[in-house]
């Protein structure tokens, strides 16, 4: 945490979602390491935990007393030596089921084994993590880093053996529980996370959401996907869209079975299931005979269990869905906004449901949820947690001025709770729109058009826009290229030129429609496109046409506004750039699909100006492979355009994970380094090499800021944009602050962590490191609002950029997942068209 100057803006005190571990625990733990299933090794770390739990509470007891903690992968710990047959190492079969095997006998189905090895003789303490937080001790040593670990695991081990849970969070009915349709719902509850900071160990608590598969009979579930009510909707043939559908979302899904005890995982599913031939029987004559059970239902489908080799398939009206189980894949896209009112509390009611995880007997057995108080490993370690919200002293930042016009003689706008208006404003350099074009794929008819395009045109005076050149209707994504070369003609016979811009009205679902035109504007001709949906056409009024026409402006290569600041002010003293990275991954599920890395740098005076460039690299790898050839290029356009390379350069690096910033970070700051070395020496330049400050801006937290009474906080009960806390929540090993950059809009507003890994710039000027990074929070050219990173780290058109045939946006499986074959994605990836330099094509 930063002993920086911090002195700029408004003081305030506020509440935070983090809970004081009053004293660290004196016991000792040995470690050990876990391998389960050496004969049939489970890859599910539920059920690795399962077996664990069985070997110490089952298999052997006595040895396992206290009971051991275990990470769910392959590490555990121990608050005494355990006296091991081997010395340091045994294994042990593990009966997980109730029936007694026969003595003597090789390990039967349904036994697993379990070996432990004493991993040091060392044993791992708490000293070290005192001297850290008691700032004796700078660095986060490998002691500190495990301390803090086992820590976490201590806290999240008795929820996450009594709950569902992903590791870092447990869900639980008693906290809150919504239907969702579709055979899912929705399941509140509370993520844990233990922190170090200035002087003491936190635990940082938050509510946390999960999609959950809705327990209960197949046939209903099955039915409420398919949105059906009748069971005979269940008799699929195998070819049918509704079977696939099942099939995909049924796959690897915990049944019960009505007829014998036992928990079935779905490997696939049967039609006519009921009629289904084996050892010259039939499923149902097989059913009735064994258990007596008379079939209701023998042509609806079946779901297949066992192995390949032991197939087993059992009737649909026998199984029921397991509870507990946890929807780990996409969300399809019409459970979003349920999803989004269900997981949104605003800051006060956000704040008391985390206070009644930790107070409140909501659980059936009178307790609480978290039940710190109870839990036997805390106990065992000798530590409590106080169950009041600590307060952090932080301050709230002076508002940057926006500029529209000319700077030298228009008044400044001022921005209120996050927001402004841009009434009576015109552009700070506004481009002409003459020559232009609409394509609708819409019913939508034409006096609606029409009346959208008077309102537009009225909207943006600022503008100069003329009536569009051409207008047609299109037919679907299989014509988008044809229908634009068509329009584009249009446009070229009617005024001599090119289009400059292309309007698409499209349908309210029309995602492979958008992609097709992005591409073609994007990729293959360098015209600028802005797509609307025609829900929003039929209502439009002047303040929609009036944010359309900020975003045709920068598309059009046109400045909107100029946020203004002191730091900013002092940057423009010699050339500098600012730049933003981030990686954007494959959707959740999505495999064999590449990562698509982005590198956005500022060009002009007052950094409102900004190119974007892409690389593709291999899936869900954060490090970017190609920085150092980016920033290459990035310096060398920069240098072209300005007429003079950059004195500085200040590089907002998003999407690190705290155990990502001294490996990734410090590669990439040797990239960067390696492409200013790289261009010096080629362009033989003798200035000196610009200056760099890399800053990790961090939005996957759980940090939350409340107001102490309502009075201090906005309209919305959130903290007002500008607050800032680097004092009482902040890293003891790192330069960290959390800005909260946005007025509050729905539920409670994240701000984002800024760690600065290198800073040659600011040094210890924090305070305008901080003004920086929220004047540029109101940079975004298509809002007038700010956001909640700084406007270089926004953008993502990866997508786009694909030969469509690649299937980018569907979900594969590859037959041999540990080949990629990155060559092919990059030979079928382009990059923007050159017509596109120095328009921000991407807003």
């Amino acid at each position: 945490m930063s002993t920086a100057r911090r002195n700029l803006g408004t003081p305030r005190q506020v509440l935070t979602n983090s809970f004081v571990i009053p004293k660290l625990p004196q016991t000792e733990y040995w470690q050990y390491e876990a391998i389960t299933g050496a004969v049939g090794a489970p890859k599910n770390p539920r059920r690795r935990i399962e077996i664990v739990e069985r070997l110490q509470n089952h298999t052997n007891p006595k040895l396992f007393t206290p009971r051991c903690i275990y990470d769910g992968t392959a590490i555990m710990y121990s608050t005494r030596e355990l006296p091991l047959a081997g010395g340091d190492s045994q294994t042990f079969d593990v009966n997980m089921s109730d029936k007694p095997r026969v003595d003597g006998s090789a390990p039967t189905r349904g036994v697993l084994q379990v070996s432990l090895r004493k991993v040091s003789a060392e044993t791992i303490n708490f000293s070290e993590l005192q001297a850290f937080i008691d700032g004796r001790q700078r660095k986060q040593t490998p002691q500190v880093l495990t301390a803090i670990n086992v820590l976490q695991l201590i806290i999240r081990q008795a929820p996450n053996l009594k709950y569902p849970n992903n590791t870092r969070a447990f869900f639980t009915k008693d906290a809150g529980i919504q239907g969702l349709g579709g055979g899912l719902e929705l399941w509140r509850g509370y993520f844990q996370s233990v922190r170090p900071t200035n002087g003491k160990v936190l635990v940082n608590i938050d509510v946390s959401t999960a999609v959950m598969f809705k327990e209960g009979s197949f046939q209903s579930v099955a039915l409420a996907v398919l949105k059906q009510n009748d069971v005979r909707a269940l008799d699929l043939r195998p070819d049918s869209a509704q079977f696939r559908q099942l099939k995909s979302f049924f796959k690897n899904v915990f049944v019960t079975l009505d007829h014998r005890p036992g928990l079935k995982r779905i490997r696939g599913l049967v039609h006519n299931a009921g009629n289904y031939q084996f050892d010259n029987t039939t499923v149902k004559d097989y059913f009735k005979k064994a258990y007596g059970r008379q079939l209701a239902y023998p042509n609806i489908i079946g779901i297949q269990v066992g192995s390949k080799e032991r197939d087993e398939v059992i009737p649909a009206e026998l199984c029921k869905i397991a509870p507990d189980q946890r929807y780990t894949r996409k969300l399809p896209p019409e459970f979003s906004a349920p999803m989004v009112k269900f997981s949104s509390k605003n800051p006060e009611d956000r704040l008391a449901l985390i206070s009644a995880g930790i107070n409140n007997s909501i659980t059936a057995d009178q307790r609480s949820a978290l039940d710190y108080q109870n839990s036997p490993f805390m106990q065992d370690a000798g530590f409590t947690v106080l169950p009041e919200p600590i307060s952090v002293n932080g301050r709230v930042l002076p508002t940057p001025s926006i500029y529209y016009g000319n700077p030298a003689n228009s008044r400044p706008v001022l921005p209120r709770n996050g927001a402004w208006n841009m009434i009576d404003q015109s552009f700070h350099e506004p481009k002409s729109l003459t020559a232009w074009a609409i394509v609708n794929y819409t019913r939508v008819n034409d006096n609606t058009i029409h009346r959208f395009v008077g309102t537009l045109i009225n909207a943006c005076k600022k503008l100069d826009v003329s009536p569009p050149a051409a207008s047609q209707s299109g037919s679907g994504a299989s014509s988008v290229v044809k229908d634009l070369r068509s329009i584009g003609q249009h446009v070229s016979d009617k005024t001599g030129r090119l289009p400059e811009l292309i309007l698409a009205i499209l349908p309210t679902s029309s995602a492979d429609i958008y992609s097709a035109i992005k591409q073609f504007g994007d990729v293959h001709v360098g015209v600028p496109t802005q797509c609307v949906r025609e829900n929003k056409i039929e209502r439009a009024n002047e303040q929609y046409c009036a944010n359309l026409g900020m975003k045709i402006n920068a598309k059009l290569g046109g400045v909107n506004a100029l946020p203004r600041s002191g730091a900013l002010e002092k940057l423009t003293s010699a050339p500098f750039m600012i730049m933003g990275a981030d990686v954007g991954h494959p959707a959740p599920g999505m495999k064999n699909q590449p990562s698509v890395a982005s590198l956005v740098w500022s060009y002009d005076r007052y950094a409102a100006r900004y190119e974007a460039m892409m690389s593709v690299q291999h899936p869900r790898q954060e490090k970017i492979d190609e920085l150092r050839s980016l920033v290459y290029r990035a310096i060398n356009e920069f240098g072209d355009r300005v007429r003079s390379p950059p004195a500085r350069i200040i590089l907002f690096r998003d999407g690190l994970s705290e155990g990502e910033y001294s490996m990734v970070g410090k590669d990439e700051i040797e990239d960067i380094e390696g492409a200013i070395e790289d261009i010096w020496r080629e362009k033989k330049l003798k200035v000196d090499k610009p200056e760099l400050t890399f800053i990790v801006v961090g939005k996957r937290h759980h940090v939350r800021f409340f107001p102490k009474n309502r009075g201090e906080g906005d309209r919305s009960g959130n903290c007002p944009a500008g607050f800032v806390a680097d004092n009482g929540v902040g890293n003891p090993a790192v330069r960290d602050f959390y800005l909260q950059s946005h007025g509050g809009l729905l539920g409670t507003s994240r701000p984002s962590h800024y760690i600065t890994l290198r800073d040659d710039i600011y040094k210890n000027n924090t305070d305008d490191l901080q003004e920086l990074a929220f004047t540029l929070c109101h940079a975004y050219a298509r809002a007038t609002r700010s956001v909640s990173i700084p406007a270089p780290i926004v953008c993502s058109r990866g997508a786009f950029h694909f030969n469509p045939a690649m299937g980018y946006e569907a979900a594969t499986v590859s037959s041999d997942e540990d080949f990629f074959d990155l060559e092919r994605w990059r030979k079928n990836f382009k990059d923007r068209h050159s017509n596109l330099a120095k328009k921000m094509h991407f807003m």
